[in-house]
């Protein structure tokens, strides 16, 4: 029995390095997880780590082969395009980096209040208790290190706009240390928002490898998405991240995130926590992830969520379904997608502000309506938001639909 298992194994090593000979062994561990085969990929684990002549997981070691897998994209252009972007992005951020460190530096040594200024504000930005206690200027540098990156910076030009007003940099040419942050801040966003889901892959963090400690024991979370998630940019992404955890839990994307290829399947490791706390925390937010197009979560290998596919979805559909539940936080997150025609109809003829108005969600209500909602379509029988309202008697929502320039005297 022990040799018909060991051949079975052999069998699955051969054909999975058949299809992607540069796999890694952290490859084969997470999709055996995903899959949720867990005892075996828990034993290609300890195998790993009880033999020292095997490369561990967590240095990027490859399977079959030492060459570095290559992102894929649609076309050759797409991807020198990209890559070009990320790398120019990279270099400049390290360079401006260098020159706040060296800031922070000579600043602390005139100013004796700036480190616990500066900690005070930073545990107040990111809404930390005691974290930053004690630490020095290096150690806190260290401690929010793992909250910024070259496309997501806000931290970094948050903390310079506050304590490096003035301060320039460069021998020949001074330049303005903020203004060249904000700079690289416009660059970054432009990035952010133009590039796809589906450019993103996990060499892309090859850039940090020499850089980030063993994230082995850190808790991770699973995620599949819907397909349509592979059409967003970056930056929705990251606003799927911070919704999903808890305040000041969610670190830099690109540092701690994975994404395979085949599917929209996400490994984002959780520095700062623990697997059970994450666990409950997501636990209370099935309904949010449903409705946004999640069908299935891991805690490490805990199954938060474990859904089938739905093959139909849309983010135009969840939009109608989130209004429906009067989940508004769902349907605030979908329009920050920028991706959802936010007056799609159902087989009715009926838009997301008409089921809102039907049901009397004021808040969904004047949310849609900041958002641009259409007031004057008329479904398939003819009735209007402002019609369905006044069916309805929800006063409030009628004043506002008449603000927002609701046309009372069309006819069904």
């Amino acid at each position: 029995e022990s040799s018909s298992v060991n051949d079975q194994k052999r069998k699955l090593y051969s054909k999975w390095l058949s299809v992607s000979p540069e796999a890694t062994w952290n490859d084969v561990i997470t999709a055996l997880t995903i899959r949720r085969e867990n005892t075996l990929a828990q034993n290609i684990k300890k195998m790993i780590e009880g033999h020292p002549s095997v490369p561990n997981i967590s240095n990027g070691a490859a399977v079959g082969a030492t060459q570095k897998e290559k992102i894929m994209f649609n076309t050759k252009e797409d991807e020198e395009q990209v890559l070009h972007s990320l790398i120019e992005l990279n270099k400049s951020f390290t360079d401006l980096e260098i020159e706040v460190r060296t800031a922070f530096d000579e600043k602390e040594a005139s100013d004796p209040k700036l480190l616990i200024n500066l900690t005070r504000w930073i545990e107040a930005y990111m809404n930390w208790n005691d974290k930053l206690t004690n630490a020095s200027l290096n150690e806190t540098f260290k401690i929010i290190q793992p909250f910024y990156d070259f496309i997501d910076c806000n931290l970094i030009v948050d903390v310079s706009e506050k304590f490096l007003k003035g301060v320039t940099f460069g021998d020949e040419e001074k330049l303005n240390i903020v203004s060249e942050l904000q700079n690289h801040k416009k660059k970054a966003d432009t990035f952010r928002f133009s590039t796809n889901v589906a450019h993103l892959h996990k060499s892309l963090m090859e850039i940090y490898q020499e850089h980030i400690p063993d994230l082995t024991n850190m808790p991770h979370i699973i995620i599949k998405l819907q397909n349509p998630w592979y059409g967003n940019n970056i930056n929705s992404l990251a606003l799927l991240i911070k919704h999903l955890l808890p305040v000041g839990l969610a670190q830099s994307l690109l540092k701690h995130i994975t994404i395979f290829r085949g599917s929209v399947v996400i490994k984002y490791t959780v520095l700062d926590s623990t697997a059970d706390s994450l666990i409950e925390y997501t636990g209370g937010k099935l309904q949010f992830m449903r409705l946004i197009g999640i069908f299935s979560l891991y805690i490490n290998d805990h199954p938060v969520l474990q859904e089938d596919e739905n093959m139909n979805f849309t983010f135009e559909l969840a939009l109608l379904e989130a209004v429906t539940a009067g989940n508004n936080e769902a349907m605030e997150f979908l329009l920050q997608l920028e991706t959802v025609n936010i007056d799609h109809t159902n087989e009715e003829g009926k838009t997301a502000l008409m089921l809102a108005c039907e049901r009397g969600h004021e808040d969904i209500v004047h949310s849609l309506l900041s958002a641009g909602a259409n007031v004057n379509i008329q479904d398939n029988k003819g009735w209007t938001a402002v019609m369905i309202a006044s069916e309805h008697n929800h006063i409030s929502i009628i004043h506002m639909l008449l603000q927002a320039n609701a046309n009372p005297h069309l006819k069904k």
